[in-house]
């Protein structure tokens, strides 16, 4: 992956703002979403201008009201983007260390609370057991609770899944921890300090972090897929999600958030490239997530992205600094099977950035096509429709995958990679690398 370095001092765009075409762009929607369905906005905005800015399908269906572009979401999990920034803010002030430990805000919190610093929550490496499974969607996601020190006792899960700094695991937990962590260092409400340090100095005005039951202007009604039907979202507290999820915006907003970043109106670039930059794991391996985000190379581009889906809400962003081109992509239901904004946001950069997709004949895709047995022990299978590849790992479901070079492709609904290997053998076999960040999978080709 590129270091990010210079593109925070020059932005050099090696695409024209022509390139991007509304009409392709119509088309990536229209075979997604339903004119009579949950909806989605579309916007991308490149260098100051707004290039695309659409809305599709409906924001309440009961009412047939049609989604609006200015229409508020619940971001979800993007909310962890402020939350990271706001403790960087605070560690540029003096108010922590991002080398703290966790005994330190929470003492006896967890057995590791000694090992377990600031920068692994941030990183997802702490080792936490998270809290947000099915179990908790379906009953204690809807309890309210006063504090957030409340929030994490009631949770509190003392089961450590490997060491500090060991591995990457995303982990819900970690940023109800450090919104805890933010209250306790600046003296305010998590809400307030966000509010008073992030949306009023960027003009952020439809942007919320609510209370239980407070009414939020242009809000879409949420959906979910209920036994093949499309049904109202289920309810759940917003106070417990404070740090992991809960801040409501539009995608106007979340341009705001993004050009002040760039513009250091929030951290200085010094900061900000360290946020972007993968973790450094213990072995001295790189992942794919720094400090509220992800980052990676997609189009042969610095790519930096995040997503979040919760009861009722999809949202993905996607940002390439060489370019100061963003993308953001938002819906109101939650269930991948009917909208992915993940999808959409990667096709819609894959449409821009086609010149930088090399092309690959039906021959060469076909000597990647088949099963393959990974030395972990897990399987692999690989496939072809027309000239799109696709992946199957573990019986899970097909991803499409594609090429960065003749050999190493991205997988198009998560930040992975596959490389195929071809035998320089006699014996033929071809062989795959699986990579995420500092996990590799090798396999060789079975059939």
């Amino acid at each position: 992956m590129k270091i990010i370095t210079s593109i925070f001092f020059i932005l050099c765009s090696s695409i024209s703002l022509a390139q991007v075409n509304s009409a392709e762009i119509d088309r990536i929607i229209n075979n997604v979403v339903k004119t009579n369905g949950p909806g989605a906005i579309v916007y991308v905005k490149q260098k100051g201008k707004v290039l695309y800015e659409k809305a599709f399908g409906k924001s309440n269906i009961e009412l047939n009201v049609d989604m609006k572009t200015k229409n508020t979401f619940n971001i979800a999990s993007i909310s962890k983007e402020f939350t990271a920034m706001s403790i960087l803010q605070l560690m540029e002030k003096g108010k922590l260390s991002l080398e703290d430990n966790l005994n330190k805000y929470l003492p006896n919190y967890s057995k590791n609370g000694d090992k377990i610093k600031i920068k692994h929550l941030l990183s997802h490496t702490s080792g936490l057991k998270s809290h947000t499974d099915t179990i908790w969607a379906n009953t204690d996601g809807r309890r309210y609770f006063e504090s957030m020190e409340n929030v994490l006792n009631y949770f509190k899960k003392d089961v450590i899944k490997f060491e500090p700094g060991e591995r990457h695991d995303y982990c819900n937990l970690n940023f109800n921890v450090l919104a805890y962590i933010i209250e306790q260092t600046s003296g305010m409400s998590y809400s307030e300090y966000v509010e008073e340090h992030i949306f009023k100095p960027l003009d952020m005005t439809d942007s919320y972090i609510p209370n239980e039951g407070q009414v939020i202007p242009n809000l879409s009604t949420g959906y979910e897929l209920k036994d093949n039907k499309i049904v109202y979202a289920r309810y759940h507290s917003l106070n417990q999600t404070r740090g992991s999820s809960s801040i409501h915006t539009t995608v106007q907003d979340l341009a705001k958030w993004y050009e002040g970043l760039m513009n250091s109106k929030v951290v200085s670039r010094t900061t900000l490239r360290k946020a972007w930059s993968p973790f450094v794991l213990n072995n001295g391996m790189s992942e794919v997530h720094g400090y509220g985000f992800y980052s990676g190379e997609k189009f042969n581009k610095t790519a930096i992205f995040h997503n979040g889906f919760i009861f009722g809400y999809s949202t993905s962003d996607m940002y390439f600094p060489e370019d100061d081109l963003l993308i953001l992509v938002a819906s109101n239901i939650s269930d991948v099977n009917v909208i992915n904004t993940n999808n959409i946001i990667f096709d819609i950069a894959a449409n821009i950035y086609k010149k930088n997709t090399p092309k690959l004949t039906a021959g060469t895709l076909d000597s990647y096509v088949g099963n393959y047995r990974m030395k972990e022990g897990f399987g692999a299978k690989v496939f072809r429709e027309g000239l799109q590849l696709f992946i199957i790992v573990s019986d899970g479901k097909p991803d499409k995958l594609f090429p960065e070079s003749q050999t190493v492709f991205m997988v198009k609904d998560f930040p992975a990679k596959a490389e195929f290997l071809p035998s320089e053998n006699d014996s033929g076999e071809m062989g795959i690398i699986l990579s995420r960040g500092a996990d590799r999978f090798e396999g060789i080709k079975e059939d």
